[in-house]
């Protein structure tokens, strides 16, 4: 029934160009699949244990405390606006790739590839972009970006269009990634976005749908979130000082850091504060230096 149903609404879509209802419809077929599947139980004396895989972040003084992230984690970098969020998912997608590794970096609703690419290309250059460069320079800069990559790099650009789970989770199936960078989630349309009652709740879901999706594809997943802005202004910070759903978008996450500027801000450096983390570590707040000039944190 709920496959008829899905095939009449695919056919109202073709005449109204609408998939609102198709995208319901979807839904509504993935929670009888849940309903049918047998329990997840497993037996404690057959379980195989293997090392999980962990993909540095590239700066030292981070993956000396967390180790990266593992396949099938989520993290999120949160931080106030205009605070380094999309510069620190930069670096993590490029010392991926110079690492030899594939990437995919999917912006949401922030900066257009056009906008991206200048910076992904200082950061890997570790040179700053003139800001009068003309087409043919730009080009040439690319060019050479590109021979000093020895890995690869994808972008997938939602920044002119709604962005669904459903539509990471496609650009996910699209290929077999090592890191997925999702900036940011806090833009993820869910089906719960245009309800006034529950949206508060909504991003919830949509962490926790990250989550069912890096587990999926056994790819781990960095996104960058929202944090108050009266939290930059702190030596450290913690999963309080999350925007808008706090605790419930990091229910699903493996690491949460949190880039503070300190109560003496000094330019050129910030904390990135470990808020939450499934490992040992030593150290709560580590010194981060950045340089906006190159996109560059260390």
């Amino acid at each position: 029934q709920v496959l008829a149903l899905l095939g009449r609404e695919m056919g109202k879509a073709q005449k109204t160009h609408s998939i609102d209802r198709v995208i319901w419809a979807t839904e509504v077929l993935e929670e009888c699949r849940t309903l049918t599947q047998p329990p997840q139980l497993l037996s404690f004396d057959t379980i195989v244990l293997n090392p999980r895989e962990v993909i540095a972040t590239g700066i030292a003084g981070l993956d000396l405390q967390i180790q990266g992230l593992a396949r099938g984690d989520l993290g999120i970098c949160a931080a106030p606006t205009g605070r380094r969020k999309t510069q620190t998912m930069i670096n993590f997608a490029v010392n991926a790739a110079l690492d030899q590794r594939k990437v995919l970096y999917i912006t949401v609703a922030d900066q257009s590839y056009m906008e991206l690419v200048p910076r992904i290309d200082s950061c890997i250059l570790e040179e700053p972009c003139p800001v009068n460069a003309d087409a043919t320079f730009l080009m040439q800069r690319h060019e050479r970006a590109i021979k000093s990559l020895p890995g690869l790099l994808w972008i997938s650009d939602f920044t002119d269009s709604e962005c669904r789970l459903s539509d990471v989770d496609k650009a996910i199936s699209a290929d077999v990634w090592d890191l997925v960078l999702v900036d940011h989630a806090d833009d993820l349309i869910s089906k719960w976005s245009n309800d006034l009652a529950v949206t508060r709740h909504s991003l919830r879901a949509v962490y926790l749908g990250l989550k069912k999706i890096a587990a999926k594809y056994q790819v781990p997943i960095w996104t960058g979130s929202q944090s108050l802005e009266m939290s930059w202004r702190m030596d450290g910070a913690s999963i309080g000082d999350l925007a808008e759903a706090k605790v419930g978008k990091a229910t699903g996450a493996a690491i949460v850091l949190v880039l503070t500027g300190g109560r003496r801000e000094h330019p050129g450096l910030m904390y990135a504060n470990i808020a939450k983390a499934r490992r040992a570590y030593t150290e709560r707040s580590i010194l981060l230096t950045y340089d906006d000039k190159i996109c560059r944190i260390w």
